[in-house]
C-alpha cells in the first residue's frame, strides 16, 4: 500500500509539472537544497547515490539508503567564500518494518545591502533566509529497497513591500537494487519534482518547478579497503553530469575520500581533444572543481570533514558533521 501510493504521487507530480517542458526553462525555483548535503555526500561530489551507509547524508542523495537500527542523529555545518551559514540536521528512528528519518536544513545568507540602478547603496538591507523540513521512509522489499522523502520548502528573500515568505513541495524517490553482493550495486532515484505553492512576492505567480532530476548510480568495491562510486544524472533544463568518487580505508577508523562531477558534453569534448587538435577544450560544468574529505569512525559515531575547490578561482567550500547511532 505504502509503495503504490508513493508512485501515486509521482505520477501526479511528473503529470504537474512536465519533466521536459520549455516553457518554465530557467525558471525552476529553491535551487540552494542541491547544496545542503553532508561533508562524505559533498567529499563524493554526490557520487555514492547506491552504497549503503548509516551516515545521515547518504538519504538526502537517495531515500532508499536510509539504514540503522534504534535511534540516530547527525549534524553538520558549511561555510566557505559562498556561503556564511549553511547546515543540516538530522533525525532517525525505526518505522513499521522499515527507518524513517526527520531532516531540517537551512541557508542563512546574512545581511544583503540593496543599491539602486545607478549602482549606489539604497540605506536598505535584506536578510534572505531559507530552510526546508523533510521525512523520508525506507522499506525492505523482496528485489530492492524502497524509500520516498516529502519536502517542504521556507524561503525569504526580501523584507520590502510586496516580498513575502514563498513555500513549496516536493518529494524524492529512490530504489536500491538487492544483488545480493557487497562488492557492487546500483540505485535509480528521483530528485526534487515539486513545486511552487506559495510565490515570493504578494500577487505573484506560482507555476515554477523545483530543481528536479533523474540519476542512476552504482559502487564497485575493488579490493577490500578501496571503493569507487558513480552517478549519472539528468538535471531538469541542465546537461547531463558525470560524477566519480572513491572512498579508501586507510586504517581501521580512517576513511580517505574525494570526488569530481563534470557535465558528460565536457567529458566527451575532452576524449575529442585528445585525438582532435582542433577540438575545444572542455569548460568546468559545475561550480566545484574537486572534492576531498576525510572520517574518523569510533564505534557507532564519526566525524567528517570535506573541502571543495571552486572554479575560477572563487574560493572554497568546507563542511564538518558528526553523526551516530544510539
Amino acid at each position: 500500500m505504502v509503495v503504490r501510493f508513493s508512485l501515486f504521487v509521482l505520477l501526479l507530480f511528473a503529470a504537474s509539472h512536465a519533466y521536459f517542458g520549455k516553457e518554465n526553462e530557467s525558471l525552476a525555483v529553491f535551487g540552494w537544497v542541491s547544496l545542503l548535503q553532508s561533508p562524505r555526500t559533498a567529499a563524493f561530489e554526490g557520487a555514492g547515490s547506491a552504497l549503503q551507509s548509516r551516515d545521515f547524508g547518504a538519504a538526502l542523495m537517495n531515500p532508499a539508503l536510509l539504514s540503522g537500527e534504534d535511534f540516530g542523529g547527525g549534524a553538520s555545518w558549511q561555510g566557505g567564500d559562498f556561503a556564511d551559514n549553511q547546515g543540516v540536521l538530522a533525525f532517525s528512528h525505526s518505522f513499521l518494518t522499515g527507518r524513517m528519518q526527520h531532516t531540517w536544513g537551512f541557508v542563512d545568507n546574512g545581511e544583503v545591502p540593496h543599491y539602486g540602478y545607478d549602482g549606489e547603496p539604497t540605506g536598505i538591507s535584506s536578510h534572505p533566509i531559507a530552510q526546508y523540513y523533510a521525512i523520508t521512509a525506507a522499506f525492505p522489499m523482496k528485489l530492492f529497497k524502497f524509500g520516498i522523502t516529502g519536502r517542504y520548502f521556507w524561503d525569504r528573500l526580501s523584507e520590502v513591500d510586496g516580498g513575502q515568505v514563498a513555500m513549496g513541495l516536493a518529494m524524492d524517490w529512490g530504489f536500491l537494487l538487492n544483488l545480493n553482493s557487497s562488492r557492487y550495486g546500483l540505485a535509480l532515484i528521483g530528485r526534487n519534482f515539486g513545486g511552487l505553492f506559495r510565490p515570493y512576492t504578494k500577487g505573484g505567480e506560482t507555476g515554477f518547478a523545483t530543481i528536479s532530476e533523474f540519476a542512476i548510480g552504482g559502487f564497485w568495491r575493488s579490493s577490500q579497503n578501496f571503493t569507487w562510486l558513480l552517478e549519472c544524472s539528468a538535471p531538469r533544463y541542465s546537461p547531463a553530469a558525470g560524477k566519480l568518487g572513491f572512498e579508501y580505508h586507510f586504517s581501521e577508523p580512517v576513511l580517505l575520500r574525494a570526488g569530481i562531477q563534470r557535465e558528460l558534453i565536457d567529458v566527451f569534448r575532452y576524449a575529442r581533444s585528445v585525438f582532435d587538435s582542433n577540438e575545444d577544450t572542455p569548460k568546468a560544468g559545475h561550480h566545484r572543481l574537486f572534492s576531498l574529505g576525510a572520517g574518523y569512525k569510533i564505534k557507532s559515531f564519526a566525524l567528517d570533514y570535506s573541502y571543495s575547490m571552486l572554479i575560477e578561482g572563487m574560493g572554497y567550500e568546507q563542511r564538518i558533521g558528526f553523526s551516530g547511532n544510539f
